[in-house]
């Protein structure tokens, strides 16, 4: 009788103290895989189990540091304690790296890397050892329950937002998103490549360009044109083609279904909200989308705290992260699944 092995991948997050790490594996693990499990949640390791490619998690992420395909685990770093693993788990590769990751307060002696390092190229004698440009890392993780070891495409720990900073885009406001948590907001609303997002309050365009960049069509919306002028001069920065701008109002958006919502509701001086508040913006925006959401499907919106997205209708709050930002203002995060 065959037995089958279940697969497992491991992943680093990044070292914020706040749940949006963790919410944003969450959110990208049900979107590729629904039958994937998060087996391990600590602050700063997590094992997931399931079908799933960790490279493509990783390379979408914006707070997850690393994923890989989970090798094994053991319970004291050594030689002798590798060669039980099955290294042969990892695809072929022509160059590698070894590197360890210590999450305790006990330190890990230069010799582990070293073995790790030499145990790999015992299992693949035709790769070479690369510490600049290597197409795989062998990665050891130190926890304080066990020492995991997992191989990551390297390909996808490449991150490139200092590149695309808002002050280097050809229009710039202060009410902008910064490149990393756009790219948050877009894999919280669980979407894939080719389906369409939906900004209603798309400013600067931030949200569309993190969609258009891993290949999601976009539609953004606002009530300033001038805003809209702004956004299509950025999207074509980026060369983004894929994503389309709507001078209009959010509370009559001109569509009529989308796969996701990700949004950051306009507030302060800085922001159009057209003599309304952002409580009645919040309202305005939940009953438009009751209509072109359809089951099962997300929402994912940023507001002050002050400002709260209405409880009870057709929606199911799944995730919520607070951002403290002074004194008087906490940003909240909200996730809807659509009932």
């Amino acid at each position: 009788m065959l037995t089958h092995t279940v697969q497992r991948s491991l992943f680093i997050l990044s070292g914020e103290d706040s749940t949006i790490p963790l919410g944003e594996l969450d959110a990208l693990v049900k979107t590729y895989s629904r039958n994937t499990k998060i087996k391990i949640k600590g602050h700063r390791v997590a094992l997931v189990e399931g079908d799933l490619d960790p490279a493509v998690v990783s390379k979408r992420a914006a707070y997850i540091r690393l994923g890989g395909i989970h090798i094994g685990s053991v319970s004291t770093p050594s030689e002798e304690e590798f060669r039980r693993l099955d290294f042969t788990k990892l695809p072929v590769f022509k160059s590698f790296a070894a590197r360890i990751y210590n999450f305790t307060d006990t330190a890990i002696k230069p010799e582990v890397e070293a073995a790790l390092g030499h145990h790999v190229k015992e299992t693949f004698p035709a790769a070479k050892v690369s510490l600049q440009k290597p197409d795989m890392l062998v990665v050891g993780v130190s926890c304080k329950d066990a020492f995991h070891i997992c191989g990551v495409n390297a390909s996808s720990t490449r991150r490139s937002w200092y590149y695309r900073r808002p002050r280097i885009r050809p229009f710039f406001h202060p009410s902008v998103l910064y490149p990393k948590f756009a790219r948050l907001l877009v894999n919280l609303a669980q979407i894939k490549e080719g389906e369409i997002l939906l900004d209603p309050f798309c400013g600067t365009g931030s949200i569309l360009i993190e969609a258009g960049l891993i290949g999601i069509r976009s539609l953004g919306v606002d009530i300033s044109r001038r805003m809209c002028t702004g956004a299509l001069k950025n999207l074509k920065h980026f060369d983004i083609s894929s994503s389309g701008i709507v001078n209009g109002d959010a509370s009559h958006l001109p569509v009529v279904q989308v796969n996701g919502v990700s949004t950051d509701l306009p507030y302060g001086r800085a922001s159009s909200t057209h003599k309304r508040t952002t409580s009645v913006i919040a309202e305005d925006l939940m009953d438009t989308l009751e209509i072109i959401l359809p089951k099962g499907r997300h929402a994912c919106i940023v507001h002050p705290h002050y400002a709260a997205i209405p409880e009870g209708g057709r929606f199911e709050r799944v995730q919520e992260h607070k951002i403290y930002i002074h004194r008087r203002l906490t940003r909240t995060i909200t996730l809807l699944k659509r009932l």
